[in-house]
C-alpha cells in the first residue's frame, strides 16, 4: 500500500528518471502521505533579466503536487495536469526555492491540491492551485 514504505523509494527513483526534473535540477526533500516538498537551487539558466522565470516556478509547483498525489495512489497510476493557477507574489533572483505541496482532495477521477513556493528566508514567492485527472482503475 502506498505510504507504508518509509521514504517512498520507488517513487523517488521514478522522480529522478524524469528528464525535466533532471534538466531543471529539482530534488525531493520530503514525501509523506498527500504531501511533498521539493527544492530547486536556482541557476542562471532559470532566469530572465528580472529573476527566475515564471515557467520554472510553474514547473516546480506542478511537479511537487504530482509527487504529493503519487504518495496516495497505487504505483504507476497515470495522472495528468488538467488545470493550473499560479500567483507570482514576489520575485526571486537566486538561491534555493522550496515547494511544499499538499493534496486537498483525491477523488476517483480528479485530484486537487495546492503548492506554496518559498525562498530560503521563508518569503512566499508563489502560490498555486492545481487539478489533475487520475486514471480510472
Amino acid at each position: 500500500m502506498p505510504g507504508k514504505r518509509k521514504g517512498y523509494p520507488e517513487l523517488r527513483r521514478r522522480f529522478e528518471r524524469v528528464g525535466a526534473v533532471r534538466l531543471l535540477g529539482m530534488k525531493v526533500s520530503r514525501l509523506r502521505p498527500g504531501r511533498a516538498t521539493l527544492t530547486l537551487d536556482t541557476r542562471p539558466q532559470h532566469s530572465h533579466p528580472h529573476g527566475i522565470h515564471g515557467g520554472v516556478l510553474a514547473a516546480l509547483a506542478d511537479t511537487a503536487l504530482a509527487m504529493a498525489i503519487f504518495t496516495r495512489l497505487p504505483p504507476a497510476t497515470p495522472i495528468a495536469t488538467v488545470e493550473m493557477k499560479i500567483n507570482y507574489l514576489w520575485r526571486h533572483v537566486r538561491g534555493r526555492l522550496r515547494a511544499d505541496a499538499r493534496v486537498l482532495r483525491l477523488g476517483k477521477r480528479l485530484a486537487v491540491g495546492e503548492v506554496e513556493i518559498r525562498n530560503s528566508s521563508g518569503r512566499l514567492i508563489a502560490k498555486s492551485l492545481l487539478t489533475y485527472s487520475v486514471a480510472a482503475d
